[in-house]
């Protein structure tokens, strides 16, 4: 009965899965065809927005068209007006200068009536660049008497003067200037724009006695030209406004079609929405279907494999309890040998401590012999050092004066080498200790112990006061005695290998590289040749001859020395008289 109403749930649950994959499909079909409209009407929309760009084009064409015309228009009217012009002007400039010139041949009085007879404004300058005469048209358009002007300057009347003294000299290079542009200024502010036409004049023996000028007023030729021109754009501004009201018009057409396809867009959305959910829900009821089906198959199988497990376990208790008694018999004999073993081992350790205890003796019998040989070199080499030394002492001081400069010089140098073998015996003893020397593990404030070297340093009267520069120095583990020993031997030839330079600059600092510390210390002296880098910490390996620096050659060989019983690294880098850095590591205090 309950399989029966299994199988009518699944009917009906396939049946509503085959009217959703119908409403699927017809909603399908609609997005297209709704896909469909909005491409068209995109395609529409594009077309209208192309068929603007071109409309913008023309009519920015045809406003250029209309520009480039006009100005065609106003420079043909121009160039016209001004040929004209300048034949009437030509006429009557030649009429004049020539009825000017013979007036003056005749009589003055003559030549005065008829530039008083000109409209235009005329001027007779000197060839300083003085006005001799005038006329009436002059004195009006200036605003100053003929009398005030006569013997001025001519280029103070003008807004430009350097420019009018330019069209001057052109007329003197020419003989003649047309139609030279000039601004005429009133004494009240007013502005008159001329066009100047002048020639030299000349006496009967052909010497030049000044310039003739005569200007001619073309303020109101230009007020007319700038009327003409303002019309033209007016009419253009209106041009412009009729074709922009159209783009507004075409702009809202647009803007309308775009709302109506964010409209439909908007509705399409929805759709597309109300499609997904549907989907979704017949993708659950699937879901449950498939994982109803998938229970019950699950449980079918449990069943069988419960079956076939307990056939198995039974199968697996006879093997164990076959296992546990081949086990039991495992163990006895593991025990028999574990015991044996055991014995063995004991007999091992037993032979290894007496071989421990054996090379303990050895060593500090060897130990003994070399403090007894430490002894021995201290003792018996540096009593004959003594005794030369004192001998020597007694030479200089009592027989001094009986010895000539070769005799005091070997003595001297007789006291130099055994102070220098004395030094020499101190500092190999001084090495070989450090193999005895118990190193004590400590943490070391290595900017503390750097700071005590610095201020126990002596230096004779006149040597170079080096300068530190001593940066941030982090602590470390090791023996504060035999680090300073270090310190010391660093410091020391920092400053013996730096007395050559005008200055001693030495740079000491530090950085951290994994578990260990790294401290360097640089200075700027006389260096060495990196090729005999191998020679550097060995004992009486010496990079400079005794003569230029003194010293022993075990210094570098006690700093390696006391480095590695460290378990550190000591190292250099150097340029010949350049300079050299030395780095030692030690353990970090964490390490």
């Amino acid at each position: 009965m309950a399989r029966s109403k299994k199988s009518d749930e699944l009917i009906i649950d396939s049946k509503e899965l085959s009217f959703q994959y119908e409403e699927k499909e017809k909603l399908a079909a609609e997005l297209i065809i709704a896909n469909k409209e909005l491409a068209f009407q995109d395609e529409e929309k594009k077309k209208r927005a192309a068929e603007l760009v071109i409309a913008n084009k023309e009519l920015v064409f045809q406003n250029e068209e209309k520009e480039n015309r006009a100005a065609e228009l106003v420079v043909a009217n121009k160039e016209l007006a001004f040929q004209n012009e300048e034949k009437e002007k030509r006429e009557i400039e030649n009429k004049e200068l020539e009825a000017f010139s013979n007036s003056l041949k005749q009589a003055s009085q003559y030549a005065r009536s008829l530039i008083e007879a000109s409209l235009d404004p005329l001027v007779t300058i000197s060839p300083e660049g003085k006005i001799t005469d005038v006329n009436e048209a002059s004195v009006k358009v200036t605003g100053i008497s003929r009398e005030k002007l006569i013997g001025t300057d001519f280029s103070d009347y003008f807004t430009e003067p350097e420019k009018a003294r330019e069209g001057y000299k052109k007329v003197f290079e020419n003989g003649f200037v047309s139609d030279y542009p000039l601004t005429i200024h009133h004494k009240n502010g007013k502005l008159t724009e001329v066009l100047y036409n002048a020639s030299v004049y000349k006496d009967d023996t052909g010497n030049v006695l000044g310039v003739f000028a005569a200007a001619r007023d073309v303020t109101a030729q230009k007020a007319e030209e700038l009327s003409i021109a303002n019309k033209e754009l007016v009419f253009q501004n209106n041009e412009k406004e009729k074709r922009s009201a159209e783009l507004i018009i075409a702009n809202k057409e647009l803007a309308f079609q775009n709302e109506e396809k964010e409209k439909r867009a908007a509705e399409l959305f929805i759709a597309n929405k109300e499609l997904v959910f549907q989907n979704e829900e017949k993708e659950k009821r699937a879901a449950e279907l498939i994982i109803a089906n998938k229970e019950l198959v699950f449980q079918n199988e449990e069943k069988e494999k419960r079956a076939a497990e307990l056939i198995i376990a039974n199968k697996e208790l006879a093997f164990q309890n076959e296992e546990k008694e081949k086990r039991a018999e495992e163990l006895i004999i593991a025990n028999r040998e574990l015991k044996h073993a055991e014995d063995d081992i004991r007999k091992l350790n037993d032979e290894l401590e007496q071989k421990v205890i054996e090379r303990t003796a050895q060593l500090e019998s060897v130990n003994k012999e070399l403090g007894s040989f430490s002894y021995s070199v201290s003792h018996d080499l540096r009593a004959p050092i003594r005794a030369i030394n004192g001998y020597s002492r007694i030479l200089v001081e009592d027989y001094g004066e009986k010895f000539d400069a070769d005799g005091t010089k070997v003595l001297n140098s007789i006291m130099h080498n055994s102070k220098k073998m004395g030094d020499l015996i101190d500092d190999l003893l001084a090495f070989s200790k450090l193999g005895r020397k118990q190193v004590t593990v400590s943490e070391i404030n290595m900017t503390a112990l750097v700071n005590l070297v610095r201020e126990e340093l002596l230096f004779e009267e006149g040597e170079n006061i080096p300068e530190f520069n001593v940066t941030a120095l982090p602590p470390a583990k090791g023996d504060q005695s035999l680090i300073k020993q270090v310190w010391i031997n660093l410091i020391s030839n920092a400053i013996k290998y730096s007395k050559y330079k005008p200055k001693t600059n030495i740079e000491i600092g530090a950085y951290q590289k994994d578990n260990l510390v790294v401290y360097y210390i640089k200075d700027k002296g006389a260096g060495f040749d990196m090729q005999y880098y191998d020679k550097l910490f060995g004992v009486f390996q010496r990079l400079h001859s005794q003569e230029e620096f003194e010293g022993t050659g075990i210094g570098l060989a006690i700093i390696q020395k006391i480095v590695h019983r460290h378990n550190g690294t000591v190292w250099a880098e150097s340029k010949l008289n350049e300079g050299t850095c030395f780095y030692f590591s030690l353990p970090t205090i964490n390490s």
